[in-house]
Parts: C-alpha cells; structure tokens; sequence
C-alpha cells in the first residue's frame, strides 16, 4: 500500500501526526527540494508540499507529471495561502475538464 507523507515547516505538519499521517520537517526551500529527492524513489503515493516551497521544488514536480505516483499536491502553510496551490490546481483541473471553475 501507498503512503502519505507531508513536507512542511513545523507548525504546518506536526498536527497531521494527530491523524497518523507521516511528515517532514523542513525549514528552507532547499531542504524541502532534498527531501522530495529522497521521497520519489520511496512507496509514497502522496505528497503534500507545504506551498511556501512551491518555488524551490517546481522544476521536480513538473517533471513527475507523467508518472502516476507519487502524486505531489501544494497545501497552504499555518500562516494562509499565497495562492500557488490554488493557481496549480486551476491548471490540472482545466487539463483534466476542460473548463475552468474557478
């Protein structure tokens, strides 16, 4: 079976362990780049990414579109959403759909 795991700074990911999920602590952009590295050849089918890295760890997620796992989604931080998660999921929804609903 496939595993889940979040990437995120502390105050995001430690909460989804009150679900059982697994996570990652990471304090840079670097480190979250280094950690999804790690995690794509591992038995993960999801993996969350705190949004604040979505820069750093852009060119690696486009690259795992035409894979079908691990599937790799942006969640807004503790502190709110900047809107790039938002933004990359207009965009799969219109490639999927069709339409745009948002």
């Amino acid at each position: 079976m496939k595993r889940v795991i979040c990437l995120g700074k502390y105050e995001t990911v430690f909460p989804l362990k009150a679900i059982g999920m697994e996570y990652r602590v990471c304090n840079t952009g670097e480190e979250a780049r280094e950690a999804l590295k790690s995690l794509i050849s591992q038995n993960y089918g999801l993996i969350f990414i705190e949004e604040d890295y979505f820069q750093s760890v852009k060119d690696i997620v486009d690259s795992l579109k035409e894979q079908a796992y691990p599937a790799v989604t942006f969640i807004p931080g503790a502190g709110g959403s900047t809107g790039q998660a938002r933004e990359k999921l207009r965009a799969i929804l219109l490639r999927a759909i069709g339409i745009d609903i948002f």
